[in-house]
C-alpha cells in the first residue's frame, strides 16, 4: 500500500515482488527490525543511500513486524519505541523510498539462512543492486545467518554488499535496548542523543475525566499509548505534535493523585497543549517528551493544583524557548 504523509508518498509493501506495483524494478535494500530508526539505522541508511546513487536505483528498507523477540520470547517481549506507523514515516524521512515489511511468524522464524534468502531476496520483477546490514545483524533459525552469509549471497549475484559497523556514542554502543533503558530511567537527553531526535509518543486521544477543563481551566488530552517506553511519572515539558504543527504542552505521567480514585490506579497519560482550544477526542497526535520537570504531586485541593499548573506553565514556556535556541 502507499501511506499519504503531508502530499508524500510512502511506500510500504510485504514483500520485494509487490515493489513493482510501484515501478520499482531495481533497488538496494537495508535489512533489520528499525525500531526506533535511531542514529544507528540513520549510519546504516547513509551508507544505503550512497549505494543507492551509485547504481541508480531505489533505496528501500526491508523490515519486519511484529517484532522477531515478541515471537520468539512471546513471554518478555521488548516494548516498540515506536508504532509501525511510525517506523515507515521516519525510514521514508531520512531518505528510504520504498520499505517492504515482512510479516514475522514462528514458521518464519525457522526458516534457515538459505531459505530466509530464497523466500525474502529473490524477485522476479525486482533486481537487488546492493544490501546492507548492521554488522551484528543475524537472521535464520536460532540467529545462524550473520554478515559472512550474506557477502557470499552478494558474490555470487554479483552485487554491492556491506556490513556497517554499530554505532558508538560516549561509551554507548547505539541500540534500541540501550534507548528503551534511557527512557525508562528518566534520561531523556540520553536518549534522544541516540534517536537523534526528541523522544516522542504516539497516541489517540480518548475520555477522561473532565476535571482539568472545568475545575482547572487547562483542558488535557488523554492519550491511549500502544507502543512505547513511558519515562518515569511525573509532569514533563513537551511538544505536541497536532496537524503537523508543533504546539508547547504539558506533559503528566501518572494516576493523577489530587483526584484519588481507589477503583481506578491506572496510569494516565495527560497532555494540556498550550494554546490549543479545539476538540481532539479520537484524534492521533505525537507528543515529543523534552524535560522532566517535576515529581507528580497530591495536592490538598483543586485551587493548590491549578495554581501549581500556571507555575509549570510558565517554567514550560521558558524550557521550550531555550529548548530552540540550542
Amino acid at each position: 500500500m502507499s501511506i499519504t504523509e503531508q502530499n508524500k508518498t510512502i511506500i510500504d509493501v510485504p514483500s520485494l515482488d509487490a515493489l513493482t506495483e510501484h515501478g520499482v524494478t531495481d533497488a538496494c535494500l537495508a535489512i533489520g527490525v528499525f525500531d526506533g530508526v535511531h542514529t544507528g539505522h540513520q549510519l546504516l541508511i547513509k551508507n544505503l543511500l550512497a549505494m543507492s546513487h551509485k547504481h541508480h536505483c531505489t533505496p528501500a528498507a526491508l523490515t519486519f513486524f511484529p517484532h522477531p523477540r515478541e515471537v520468539i520470547n512471546p513471554e518478555n517481549p521488548p516494548p516498540l519505541l515506536v508504532p509501525p506507523f511510525k517506523k515507515v514515516e521516519l525510514l521514508h524521512q531520512y531518505g528510504i523510498k520504498a520499505v517492504v515489511t515482512i510479516p514475522f511468524s514462528r514458521e518464519f522464524a525457522a526458516q534457515s539462512p538459505e531459505e530466509f534468502i530464497k523466500n525474502c531476496l529473490h524477485s522476479s520483477g525486482v533486481k537487488i543492486r546492493g544490501i546492507c546490514v548492521g554488522s551484528k545483524w543475524r537472521f535464520g533459525a536460532g540467529g545462524s545467518g550473520d554478515s559472512s552469509v550474506l557477502h557470499n549471497f552478494a558474490d555470487n549475484g554479483h552485487f554491492d554488499f556491506k556490513a556497517v559497523d554499530e554505532l558508538v556514542i560516549g561509551d554507548s554502543i547505539v541500540s534500541s535496548t540501550a534507548i528503551r533503558r534511557a527512557i525508562s530511567s528518566g534520561l531523556l537527553d540520553k536518549a534522544g542523543e541516540m534517536l537523534g531526535r526528541p523522544y516522542s509518543l504516539c497516541g489517540i486521544v480518548e475520555k477522561g475525566y473532565h476535571v482539568a477543563g472545568p475545575e482547572l481551566a487547562h483542558p488535557t488530552a488523554n492519550l491511549k499509548i500502544t507502543f512505547g517506553v513511558l519515562p518515569p511519572d511525573g509532569v514533563y515539558a513537551a511538544s505536541a505534535i497536532v496537524g503537523g504543527k508543533h504546539y508547547p504542552a504539558a506533559v503528566n505521567i501518572g494516576i493523577s493523585p489530587t483526584y484519588n480514585r481507589p477503583e481506578d490506579k491506572s496510569k494516565r497519560f495527560e497532555v494540556h497543549i498550550i494554546g490549543f482550544d479545539h476538540d481532539l477526542y479520537g484524534t492521533s497526535i505525537e507528543v515529543e517528551l523534552l524535560q522532566y520537570l517535576r515529581e507528580e504531586r497530591c495536592f490538598q485541593n483543586s485551587s493548590l493544583l491549578k495554581n501549581q499548573i500556571i507555575k509549570d506553565i510558565e517554567d514550560i514556556k521558558q524550557i521550550i524557548t531555550n529548548y530552540k535556541h540550542k
